[in-house]
């Protein structure tokens, strides 16, 4: 014969472990539902330091080869794996928001040490872009301050 053990809990205690659940499950839905979505799966440090990929995101592009100069970087977000916002000046569209990802230990923004010469290969109309820093900084290895 199975004997049934009974515990009892007040209810005090049964409320403040729902509430507690409660809270916990809206903690993790609400993460879910509204951390940014960055839209990247991975990222492969590339072969050359010098090459972002990203998209332009402010202006219509058509694809093409344009060159430019770097005027900003912005809203550089995590670490090592950092995304950020990096203005580049055209002359066909004036400045570009580029918005890559790219790992800071080991390749630094594309404005970190001033304004500098880009090539912009613009790959489709969606704005999907590489860009080419002309300078060689790939054995430089440093952080935003």
């Amino acid at each position: 014969m199975i004997k049934l053990i009974k515990i009892k809990v007040s209810g005090w205690v049964l409320s403040i472990a729902i509430i507690t659940l409660l809270l916990g499950l809206m903690t993790v839905f609400g993460y879910k539902l509204y951390a940014p979505k960055t839209g990247y799966t991975s990222y492969d440090i590339p072969s050359d330091l010098n090459v972002f990929e990203g998209k332009i995101t402010n202006v219509k592009v058509k694809p093409g080869r344009i060159e430019g100069i770097s005027v900003y970087d912005r809203n550089c977000v995590g670490s090592p794996i950092t995304e950020c916002d990096g203005g580049i000046k055209t002359a066909e569209y004036g400045v570009l928001n580029f918005r890559y990802r790219h790992n800071m230990a080991v390749q630094p923004c594309i404005h970190m040490y001033g304004p500098e010469k880009m090539i912009i290969e613009i790959l489709d109309s969606d704005g999907t872009a590489r860009v080419i820093r002309t300078q060689d900084f790939s054995n430089m290895r440093s952080h935003h301050g």
